[in-house]
């Protein structure tokens, strides 16, 4: 297993389901729902769990730089796992978890990842805090944007 630069742990509760919730991060639906977040497909696998499906995201951040990868789809549990592996600015895995606690929706997402933007490297000993803060920001309006757009109540971020 590769060392990576950054390890994030996201987690979000929502008064949802999270077959709702699935739509939006792992089914078939827009996200549109995500601010600063736009994304392609570019290809489409035959796989029925969609294995080996790629995607390309482009994520805008709070800073005055955005960052844009590929993302492949190595798993998929339909509504409650996926994974993919990110190629490009930035390289490395990202899982989401998604399990119904009563009528709480709990989303986990653990993204390792290291940047392969030179700058982002030469400066990560100085700017590590304020990268990890820019990730922060970008994940909490993913966390309000999937509770503005379900109807529903964020009720950790």
């Amino acid at each position: 297993m590769p060392a990576y630069a950054y390890h994030f742990e996201t987690n979000w509760k929502f008064n949802a389901d999270i077959r709702e919730v699935w739509e939006l991060i792992g089914g078939t639906a827009d996200n549109n729902w995500w601010s600063g977040v736009s994304s392609e497909p570019i290809h489409m696998s035959s796989d029925p769990n969609g294995i080996g499906s790629k995607y390309n995201y482009v994520f805008r951040t709070k800073l005055p730089y955005k960052l844009a990868f590929i993302a492949e789809v190595i798993r998929r549990e339909e509504p409650q796992y996926l994974e993919i592996k990110a190629s490009g600015e930035l390289e490395g895995q990202g899982a989401w978890r998604l399990a119904q606690e009563g009528s709480v929706a709990h989303v986990q997402y653990i993204w390792q990842v290291n940047p392969n933007k030179r700058w982002m490297n030469l400066l990560g000993p100085i700017l590590r805090p304020v990268f990890i803060w820019n990730h922060s920001r970008v994940m909490n309006d993913g966390a309000k944007g999937i509770a503005s757009t379900l109807g529903v109540k964020l009720i950790s971020y």
